[in-house]
């Protein structure tokens, strides 16, 4: 039997698994309540993940604080967030969010975050979709990576050790179900640590690369989302994905709503085009374009954009895999009024929109699933396990409004940061993490040892990716999606009976292999399960959307090694005091 032992213990207060925006903030929180906290972060520190990497012409932080508008209130922040999920979200953590990202703003602001500002010192907000007001607030186009920015520089002034090239990949928990600690693998050295912490806060963002083509960095796989799972936590939403056009060479620029306003041609590679193609006779192309917004939904003309490049790209596909975009002729004013920094960012990959074409396919950018909270503290029902940012789940239903992304890391990673504080404070726990990490490993290296089939790992990641890009894009029907179940479940089979190659050089990408399987099945049992058409979930042999049977989240639980499907209608209100929240 392969020998796999920890190699290093290292005690904490607080493990933070997670590099991005909402783990800096949790970090930085529990080090401010006085806790001892370690950061493990699966890439270099600033360079993983969706904050460092993401960028958007509307990328920003939606809160309420009134300045674009006055009339603006959490209450109705709260309002229009409700309003894109009622049903498939907690009332309770809108509200959390909506009433408390006013203050994470200003947290923001004494940390030295310079926000964009109007003349008389009031921030400048932007419209977003689902908001009554202008509400998100902007740093100088890249405002994700600028907040993490100001995050780290106060976890660094703080001595915060921030362990990178650190997979995590297994809670450990005590006789009592209670979290005691994290084993984590080294990527480089392929070293073993046992983190021996009574609290882990699990903010390690989104599983987008189990498609073949994603935004974010590649190491975001679902690690966070599979290991909650293995504890017993529902994963919730997991259909609900956020996918939208992308220029995909020679690197991945999103292309949102404004870039539609320019009315960009696109054409498959027999040069013919493909709104031409697809677009019907009663629908206006003017139409398709104008309500054109990121990510795809069913609810508009915009339906025909998405759709008609993901049959071009199973038909007549450019070189890799995408359809051709140019800008139209005598565009040059409104591409430079609609968007500066998308034509900037482009022409800096050497890409001239008005006169080379560019291969344009669609791209995973965010779930809207997670693994579920079930109070605003990011608290799950194993003690000591906490969630925030993307990773959690039971905020983002079918739509997720504009500026919420940014607003949820920092409100709930500061939420989790204190509440994993106190938890640590409190902790009378005095069990032994290494028996059962022991235990852990020796399963580990066992199922190492019977692994010595002819299958290629790498090839197999490819070929899962290549299938849900395929069968759970944003054209699913029972065809497609029983496919991509039969492949999963065949994956499964292969991936647990040795017949692929794995040896200690690379079990880690076996783990991101055997996490992913698991993700990609919750995502397509419950798109299977989700006999309907809401939002950006579109099941092309049930297109309408389905109110009186569908208004519930589906809810994904393991029970006795098996994956089972619940549903769950939240509460469609949370009753509120009125709140007064400006800065």
């Amino acid at each position: 039997m392969t020998d796999i032992k920890v190699d290093h213990i290292i005690e904490t207060d607080v493990l933070v698994v997670g590099g991005g925006g909402a783990a800096a903030r949790a970090a930085l929180s529990a080090a401010q309540a006085g806790a001892n906290v370690r950061m493990a972060i699966k890439a270099k520190w600033l360079t993983g993940g969706s904050t460092a990497t993401a960028f958007s012409e509307l990328l920003a932080i939606a809160a309420a604080i009134g300045h674009a508008d006055e009339r603006d209130h959490p209450e109705i922040h709260y309002e229009d967030t409700l309003d894109a999920g009622r049903g498939f979200i907690d009332p309770e953590l809108v509200w959390t969010l909506a009433s408390e990202v006013p203050h994470r703003i200003q947290d923001l602001i004494d940390i030295g975050l310079n926000f964009d500002k109007q003349e008389n010192g009031k921030l400048v907000q932007g419209m977003s979709d689902f908001a009554t007001y202008p509400r998100t607030c902007r740093v100088n186009g890249v405002t994700a990576r600028h907040i993490l920015v100001a995050l780290g520089k106060q976890i660094k002034k703080r001595g915060v050790p921030i362990d990178e090239n650190m997979m995590v990949f297994k809670l450990i928990t005590d006789n009592d179900q209670n979290i005691s600690g994290a084993l984590g693998m080294n990527m480089e050295t392929k070293e073993i640590t046992l983190y021996k912490t009574p609290s882990v806060i699990l903010a390690c963002g989104g599983a987008q690369h189990i498609y073949k083509h994603a935004v974010g960095t590649s190491d975001m796989i679902g690690n966070g989302y599979a290991m909650a799972y293995e504890l017993g936590i529902p994963l919730v939403n997991m259909e609900f994905i956020q996918i939208g056009p992308a220029a995909i060479k020679p690197s991945m620029t999103l292309l949102s709503g404004p870039v539609w306003k320019t009315k960009p041609i696109l054409t498959n590679s027999n040069g013919e085009n493909i709104l031409e193609k697809y677009v019907p006779e009663n629908v206006s192309i003017d139409e398709v374009y104008t309500e054109k917004v990121f990510p795809f939904t069913i609810s508009s003309a915009a339906y025909y954009l998405d759709t008609s490049i993901q049959k071009e790209l199973e038909l007549n596909p450019t070189p890799n895999g995408g359809v051709w975009g140019i800008m139209p002729p005598g565009s040059e004013e409104i591409v430079q009024e609609k968007i500066p920094k998308t034509n900037g960012v482009l022409k800096a990959k050497g890409i001239d929109v008005f006169n080379d074409p560019f291969e344009v396919a669609l791209v995973a950018q965010c779930m809207n699933g997670g693994a579920l909270i079930e109070s605003p503290d990011g608290t799950t029902k194993v003690a000591g396990l906490f969630i925030a940012g993307e990773t959690a789940g039971g905020l983002r239903g079918p739509d997720r409004p504009g500026g919420n992304s940014l607003a949820e890391g920092q409100v709930f990673g500061h939420r989790t940061g204190q509440a994993a504080a106190k938890h640590a404070e409190r902790s009378t726990n005095s069990a032994n993490p290494e028996g059962k990490s022991h235990a852990a490993l020796e399963d580990l290296a066992d199922w190492i040892g019977r692994s010595k089939g002819k299958q290629e790992l790498n090839d197999a990641i490819v070929s899962l990716k290549e299938n849900m890009y395929k069968n759970c894009l944003v054209i699913r029907n029972e065809e497609r999606l029983n496919d991509a179940m039969t492949y999963i479940q065949e994956l499964e089979y292969s991936l647990e009976n040795g017949e692929f190659n794995i040896d200690q050089e690379n079990f880690s990408a076996a783990i991101d292999f055997k996490h992913m399987l698991t993700i990609a099945k919750s995502i397509v049992l419950s798109a299977q399960t989700r006999t309907e058409s809401r939002s950006c979930h579109y099941r092309e042999d049930y297109p309408e959307k389905d109110d009186a049977n569908w208004i519930k989240s589906i809810f994904v639980t393991q029970q006795n090694g098996e994956m089972s499907v619940d549903t769950r209608q939240w509460p469609h209100h949370r009753k509120s005091e009125k709140s007064e929240v400006k800065l």
